[in-house]
This record gives C-alpha cells, structure tokens and sequence, in this order.
C-alpha cells in the first residue's frame, strides 16, 4: 500500500498490568508526557484512550505537565473560547485537547480543525476518532 509518509515503530515496554489493572492504568498516563516529549519531536500527537472519561482526565493531566503556556498563543485562546465546556476549554488553552462520542458534533469539528492546523499539540480520543476522521498526525 502507498504511504505519504514512512511509518517508523517505537515500542516501549512500560511494566506488567499484573492483578491491578487501575494501577497500571494510572501509571500508564504518568508515562504519556514523557514518551511525548521522547518521540513526537513537538509535532501533533494522538493519544487513545479506553473511555470518555480517560480521554478528559489524561487531556487535563497533559495540558498541566505537556502543554503550553496559555498566554504564549492567542489563536489558543480564541478556539478555547468557542467552546462551553469548562474542561474542553482548560485544556485548548494549553494545546490540548480531547475528542469523544459524548461530546457535541460542534466541540468536535472544533477540536478535529484545530488539530488538522497543528494548533493542539496533543489530542486523547476514543476509538470512535479512527473511524473515519482523517488527522494528520506525528505520533499515535
């Protein structure tokens, strides 16, 4: 198949799940800035997550560890404004952002423009993002 771009593969081995899934879980979103910072080379990156709450609760631990300076951009700043979720809005305002089922089709089309411009720097999704949303993204 034709590929616009190389695909390089990085595997990371991130420790054993073992009994405790939630621990694992919890720790696996402790890695997620550093293998940012590691592989995306400060491109556009997507994280996928298992559910709606994971995705906003890693968006909103990334943006306070990984994300910009909320002050440094003001088109930040302007597509933050165009949302009314509170959440959703913290996060735009660093360069993060998330995007799942249980969001309006309005808050998506937001979150998919912005980070097709390369304004978000890194977006935790569902699944339901693969299906038929074409993002160029650095790093998955």
């Amino acid at each position: 198949s034709y590929r616009p771009v190389p695909l390089t593969i990085h595997v990371s081995g991130q420790g054993y799940a073992g009994k405790n899934q939630y621990l694992f879980d919890q720790r696996m979103c402790q890695q997620v800035p550093s293998i940012l910072r590691e592989f995306s080379d400060g491109r556009s990156s997507i994280v996928f997550c298992h559910s709606k709450r994971d995705t906003e609760k890693l968006a909103t631990d990334l943006s306070s560890c990984y994300g910009s300076s909320p002050q440094v951009n003001p088109q930040l700043r302007n597509i933050a404004n165009q949302t009314r979720l509170a959440t959703l809005q913290r996060c735009l305002f660093r360069g993060v952002a998330y995007h799942h089922a249980g969001m309006d089709a309005q808050d998506r089309r937001l979150v998919e423009q912005a980070f097709s411009s390369g304004v978000i720097s890194a977006l935790c999704a569902t699944s339901t993002l693969a299906m038929g949303v074409n993002l160029p993204a650095h790093l998955v």
